[in-house]
């Protein structure tokens, strides 16, 4: 699974709210950074520009940079302005939302459905001829199942214990372990410029917490269903479901907790009994990294964006 340009370096950029990684590969050499989440109550390209002009520091070299984000907006969608903001020696863009870099580490250029679980989570299907992307709505409006779903609700699910709406739950644990004042605790949130990652990085706790408690147990089995019916509905969009072997397969490191990702296929095979999982060829970043070389017939070259300077 290699379509990287061979006369070029290339720069994988993967971003996204908790962390962006950068990779430079050189031939056989690889190179890999990492910096602080993408801040989306500021100007998305000078955050970009920054990473990679820190990751090229130093280098003369051609560069083939390649772009997979979380929440990309059509506004975002052009790499042209960009590449104004870069060193002279990158010489072109391809900017994609993270669903199809997720995809792409995945499955490569094979047929089937891709689940990308981090703080977010959105959906990919891909067809012979078509692809549709189910969720990636952000955390008011969507997300169903992504960390930030699943960190949530143990939050609320605490204040619940405290409250006594719950009779008994560890998940109290989750409020007393992070917050000095429980009371406080929704007004500490608000005010935190984070808060989504924060929020987020509760869900680790949770998933830990439902091996003995029923509550959090109740919480990932119920992630896990939302995952799946993205899933499936994906499927269904793009003529898959009804196939010999359609593949799943998924990417981010909240799936590789087994009680989620056990939630996760049983309900997409009590809905698609045929359906075979895959796990992934690689991880998102390598994904990224593959984009720009794809083959021109690919149902997912129409939602890559490029610019190259003239």
């Amino acid at each position: 699974m290699n379509f990287v340009k061979p006369d070029l370096l290339t720069l994988a950029l993967d971003a996204g709210q908790t962390g962006v990684r950068t990779l430079l590969i050189d031939g056989d050499s690889r190179s890999l950074q990492q910096f602080p989440g993408v801040k989306t109550d500021r100007e998305l390209f000078p955050q970009l520009a920054e990473f990679i002009t820190t990751s090229l520091e130093g280098l003369n070299a051609p560069v083939s940079l390649s772009i997979g984000m979380t929440g990309l907006t059509a506004a975002q969608s052009k790499p042209a302005e960009l590449l104004e903001l870069l060193p002279a020696n990158v010489l072109d863009v391809s900017l994609a939302h993270d669903s199809i870099t997720g995809f792409l580490g995945a499955l490569g250029t094979q047929l089937g459905v891709v689940t990308a679980v981090g703080t977010g989570v959105v959906t990919l299907g891909v067809g012979e001829t078509d692809m549709v992307r189910i969720d990636g709505w952000g955390n008011l409006i969507g997300d169903a199942g992504s960390a930030y779903w699943i960190g949530r609700a143990g939050l609320e699910a605490g204040m619940r214990v405290y409250d006594g709406r719950i009779l008994s739950s560890s998940l109290l644990t989750l409020l007393t372990e992070n917050f000095s004042h429980p009371e406080e605790a929704y007004i500490e949130l608000q005010t935190d410029p984070n808060r989504v990652a924060r929020i987020a990085s509760y869900a680790k706790r949770v998933i830990e917490l439902a091996e003995k408690d029923e509550e959090a147990r109740r919480i990932v089995n119920a992630a896990g269903h939302e995952l799946a019916l993205s899933a499936v509905t994906a499927a269904e969009r793009v003529g898959l479901r009804d196939s010999d072997t359609p593949l799943f397969s998924w990417v981010g490191n909240v799936m590789k907790a087994e009680m989620l990702k056990d939630a996760f296929v049983s309900a997409v095979v009590k809905a698609v009994p045929q359906a075979q999982f895959v796990s992934p060829l690689a991880e998102p970043i390598e994904g990224v990294a593959l984009m720009s070389s794809l083959p021109e017939a690919s149902p997912l070259r129409a939602s890559i964006h490029t610019a190259s300077r003239e």
